[in-house]
């Protein structure tokens, strides 16, 4: 498995996994920004977590188009 996974990395230049990284630190940051954002929209701007939730799904879906 190890020699296939190797073989996998050959494969492509090192650029496109220089892109995948950094593809795959952006997602993950996103996605960890999201509960403390809520959390700072429904402290600072006095919103409940409904209203909150309501934004992120208008987010998600926007995403989406």
């Amino acid at each position: 498995m190890l020699r296939q996974l190797q073989s996998t990395y050959r494969e492509y230049p090192s650029r496109f996994w220089v892109l995948v990284g950094a593809s795959f630190i952006d997602r993950v940051g996103g996605t960890i920004l999201n509960p403390f954002f809520a959390l700072y929209v429904t402290q600072r701007f006095g919103v409940g977590m409904t209203e909150a939730g309501v934004l992120f799904t208008l987010f998600s879906v926007s995403g989406f188009a």
